[in-house]
Order: structure tokens, then sequence, then C-alpha cells
């Protein structure tokens, strides 16, 4: 295949085409010659990066960066990587002018090896004694500790660190799972301890290399020829599964994680078709392999409602007889309560994701849709290219397997919003019934008793406020994607004010929902360097709190204070495109591209009605 991939990329004239070409191409059976052809023609073709990741490592780590460019292309997402000198991985750190600090990545990958940087543990452990052993994982630790304080300290980038794997085969045999402080005790404690140490820190994760070689096949994943001959520390088929673990954390760490997994009901939740075998008929539960196989699947999709990805139904069915199963089939660990939106009808399923993603108020690029169906499948994918959409195989021994190995739902961290995401959703729902219930708009905002806090943050706040800046899209005006890096920075510095606004109201909490970060450098003219807002806010006048909190804070008695602020159009949010002028800013600039520069002095900062809202400051 490699001529006819090579034919294929020679005419391959655009980053776009390069794209869409790598997209067809089957990973599974890829040659590593394949590989090398994909990342030259990346390079070739790519003028800047989205993703830079800088490997480190005490052992030869090529060609692993290439796998990952390459299956990085075949997600949308261009790669870039610094391989860092051959065991020195801390001495490019504390050099303040190295290539590495130079080449500022957004992600550091380090993955150590313990047979070169304790080697006495790796092949004389059965010599030590106790106090030797226990001072070797402790130094161990101490070392990663150093090398992290330094990492955070000279970079701004996430960073990634592998644990250690445990031998295939103790020294001393079986009988080492009897011996006190044994390698088996001694690299569950090591790989423990690493664990919380990187938990301490929002922009470090652990690298799970381990699990991976476990699930690989440990006996598969050394290659000891090459290791002594190259310092290669991994056999070449492993790659691939170190890669596509990397592209998990790229894509969370991107925030391209999607939000709604939206899934068809007969032979997708269920064995069969409930409108013909009848509520009881249908597969679901224990008792033989096909409903055994649903149940288990039904379970996976619970889990990852739990990941505060939100669940849709979008199936061609009675509704009554839809929702008749999921009242009585109670073996069935989905509830209807589970699923944020239905559309449950004999419509075109791409015109009803269209709906669900309006009632969620979320783009249909957030969707992942599962369906058993080939012709639905391709309907979708061709009238909505944008939603990922996902054929099931035909043994639903295999639905579960499946939806683990999505990279779809990854987030590195899960926070309480995450988690209350589906009950918002739900309430919001509660709310627009009560709103047509009401009728008239000021009489329903005020029944809704809405109260808003206000607070600068807090160290606590950062990972959601990091998650606003990566993820809100339609209530955002400028769409600055700011790392957690200069989260942190922001929050540490007195010359920004970063604050962030939750809210709640009659019918529950609505979570942490917005936040300003204001530019005070250059008193008595401030910036609004950013303004977001979670969508699911929208429309009930918190956003004209904010500002009046704002006028109110740093106008109202400060005539000689101004702010200024900017709007940058993103195909995405056009809801705020009128937004400051609402608030009572001039505009004092307008480009062609769409941008919008505006002040606000104080002589002219008046306040707007919001009295609806009530704000905890």
């Amino acid at each position: 295949m490699d001529k006819k991939l090579k034919q294929l990329l020679k005419h391959t004239n655009s980053l776009e085409e390069l794209v869409n070409l790598v997209k067809q191409v089957d990973f599974s059976e890829i040659k590593s010659t394949e590989i090398s052809l994909i990342d030259k023609s990346i390079k070739k073709l790519s003028q800047k990066p989205e993703f830079k990741i800088a490997y480190l490592g005490n052992y030869t780590i090529e060609p692993l960066p290439s796998y990952v460019n390459a299956f990085s292309v075949s997600e949308g997402i261009i790669a870039e990587e610094y391989i860092g000198s051959y065991q020195q991985y801390f001495q490019e750190l504390l050099n303040p002018n190295s290539p590495l600090i130079n080449y500022n990545p957004d992600l550091i990958y380090l993955d150590i090896s313990l047979r070169e940087l304790q080697p006495k543990i790796y092949y004389e452990y059965s010599s030590l004694s106790l106090d030797e052993r226990k001072n070797s994982l402790n130094f161990i630790i101490s070392h990663i500790s150093d090398w992290l304080k330094v990492a955070l300290n000279q970079t701004s980038a996430n960073i990634l660190i592998s644990n250690f794997l445990q031998p295939n085969f103790y020294q001393t045999g079986i009988a080492d799972l009897n011996q006190e402080y044994g390698e088996s005790e001694f690299y569950l404690e090591l790989n423990l301890a690493l664990l919380c140490l990187l938990k301490k820190e929002s922009r470090v994760h652990l690298f799970d290399i381990e699990r991976l070689a476990s699930r690989f096949g440990k006996e598969q994943v050394h290659n000891p020829k090459m290791y002594y001959i190259a310092k290669m520390e991994w056999r070449e088929n492993f790659l691939p599964t170190i890669a596509r673990e990397l592209i998990r954390y790229i894509k969370a760490i991107k925030g391209y994680t999607k939000k709604c997994l939206v899934l068809d009901l007969d032979n997708t939740l269920w064995g069969g078709v409930v409108g013909e075998e009848g509520v009881m008929g249908i597969k679901i539960g224990q008792g033989d392999p096909v409903s055994e196989a649903f149940l288990e699947f039904q379970r996976k999709i619970k889990t990852v409602k739990d990941r505060g990805i939100l669940l849709a139904i979008c199936s061609k069915n009675n509704i009554n007889d839809a929702l008749e199963a999921f009242e009585k089939r109670p073996e069935m660990p989905l509830k209807k309560s589970d699923f944020s939106a239905m559309e449950i009808n004999w419509e075109p399923k791409h015109k009803n994701l269209q709906k669900i993603a309006s009632t969620l108020n979320i783009g249909t690029d957030s969707l992942v849709f599962i369906d058993d169906n080939p012709a639905e499948c391709s309907l979708v994918t061709q009238m909505m290219p944008e939603v990922k959409t996902i054929l099931l195989p035909s043994d639903p021994a295999t639905y579960s397997e499946l939806l683990e190995q999505l990279n779809e739902f990854e987030k590195v961290q899960i926070l309480q919003d995450d988690l209350s995401k589906a009950t918002q959703y739900i309430q919001n729902k509660q709310r627009e019934e009560h709103k047509q219930q009401i009728g008239d708009m000021a009489s329903y905002l005020e029944s809704l008793g809405t109260e808003i806090k206000i607070w600068e943050a807090t160290e606590e706040d950062l990972p959601r406020v990091h998650q606003l800046f990566s993820k809100t899209n339609q209530f955002n005006l400028t769409t600055i994607r700011y790392s957690m890096a200069e989260v942190e920075k922001f929050f540490q510095d007195s010359n920004y004010d970063l604050t962030v606004i939750s809210a709640h109201d009659n019918f529950g909490e609505i979570g942490t929902i917005a936040l300003y970060l204001l530019d005070l450098r250059e008193k008595p003219y401030l910036l609004i360097d950013s303004l977001i807002m979670s969508c699911r806010a929208m429309g009930r006048g918190i956003e004209t709190a904010i500002v009046n909190h704002l006028k109110t804070k740093y106008l109202t008695n400060h005539p000689e204070i101004q702010l200024s602020a900017t709007y940058i159009p993103t195909k995405k949010n056009k809801p705020v495109v009128d937004f400051f002028e609402q608030q009572g800013f001039e505009v004092v600039k307008k480009e062609e591209t769409g941008t919008k520069k505006y002040i606000l002095k104080s002589e002219s900062a008046k306040l707007i009605d919001s009295s609806w809202i009530k704000i905890i400051a």
C-alpha cells in the first residue's frame, strides 16, 4: 500500500487535502514506512501547527513522534514535535536559552527508563537491602519532583509523565510476592507515589504506560536487540498504542471533547425492534448472550454520562412504544431521565440531530451519533459531516469495546459542573415549560428568582476557569483560548482581575457559568480582555447584571477610569455581536473583519435594568 499512498501524497497540494486523505487511511494495519510518508507530508504542507509537543526522556524516543503526528492528522489536528537530546531532559530546562525553552511547547511528554535512571533497581533488585530499595524509590520520586518544579516554572506547557512498567518476571521468581518489599510491592508503591505527586498540579498528568503495556501485552512491548543497538525502549508495533493514548490527551487539552452522545434505540440500546417484538420481546438484561451484551453497552453509556457528557435519543420509532420500554423494563440501566433530549419520530435523522443540538443549545459539531443502520449513518455523514457518526458492528458483544475506544469524550479532569450538567439541562427544560405557561417574558424572569454570586477566582476555581476559556463559543466576546498556565498567571498577577460568577434560581443550581478578565496594567485605561458566559445561562439578564457590576466596581465615583473592550467575530459568537452596544459602550473602531473596539467612560456608564437578578458579591 505504501507505493499507492506515496503517489496520493505526492499529488496532495494543501493541508486540507492531506487531512481528508489521511482520514481514509486504515491505521489498524499501517506500516512504519507509511507513517513516515504521512509525517513528511505534514511537515511539507503545514505552516503553523495547532499543537506542539516536546518529547523528553533518557532513551531514544523516535519514531514515536511520527506516529503521533500521523494519527493527529487523521483527527484533523496538526501536531509538531521537538525531540529532546538524549539524557538531557533536566539540562534543557535549566538553560533558559535552550532549544526546548525557545520551542515553547503546548505539551511536554516525559518518559524515563528505569534501567537508565536506576540500573541497580532494574538489574540487581534481589541483591539490594531493604533500605537501599526504599531509598531508591524516594530518589526516583524526588528526581521527578525536582524536574517537575523546574518544568512548571520554566514553561507554560501541560505536562505528561509516564509511570513505570512492572517487570514481566521478578528476579526472585514467584517468591517475590512473599518477600519483604519485593519488586511487585516496589513498583506498585512507586507508581502510586508518582500518581499522588502529579495529582497536586492542575496542568500535570500521569501517562499510564503500565496500563497500556498490560493491554497490549507486556511480552511484546520491549525489543532487547534494538535497546542494545540504539537505546530504543519500545518495539515499534507498540508505538501506535502509545500514540493513540497521547491523542486522547491532546484532544482533552485542546478542548475538543464532544458534549453529547446521541443514540438510536432499536438494535442499539436493545436488541430487536420494539414496535414489532413488543416491550417484553426486546433483548436487554440477564439470561442470554445478546441481552447481556446490550445490558453491558447501556452500563458503558451510563459511565459516559458520569463524565458530564449529555445523552440524547434520535430514533425512528413510535414514541409511545419507545417510552414504554423505559417504563416497563426496569432492568435497563438507562432511564428516561438520563436523556437530556429526545427526538423519537419518523423525521430524517439529520433533521432530528439539528433539533437536539438546538434544544441543548450546543453546536452540531458537539454531537457523536451512534446507530446500527448503515443507510442512516451514511445520510447523516453526508448531510452533517461535522457530526461524528459511528456505525455499530453486527455483533452487539463488541459495542462496549467500541465505546471505550472512542476518544471524543476525554477530559483531563471531571469537575463538579460536569457532573451536574445533565441535571442542569433537565432544569432548563423545566424553565422553558414554565416560560410557556407564563407567557409574559418580564413576569417569567421575575418568577425565576435568579441569584448570582460574584467573587475573585480562587485556586480551586482555576480548572473551571480554564474550561470556560476552552469550550465556550456563543457568549464569548473574543474567543481567546488561554492555556492553563496562562490562567494561573492571571490568577497570580495583581495586574489582572479574574472574577467568576455562579448562579442559581428556583429550579436549582446552574453552577459556575461566567467569568471576566480585566487587564489593569494601563490604569486608568482598563481593558475587558475576556467576558465569557455558558450558553445555558443566556437570555435571562445575567450578562447585563455582570456588566452593571463592572460599571459599579470600576466606573462609579471614578471619573478618571475608562473601560475598553473588543468584539472579535467567529462562526459561533454571533449572539453577542451587538452586546457591548446594548450595554452602552461606544464603538470607536470597526474593522473589515467585523472586529469592533469599544470604550465606556465613567459619565456614560448607566446601569441597565436587571432588577430581577439578585447579586451576591
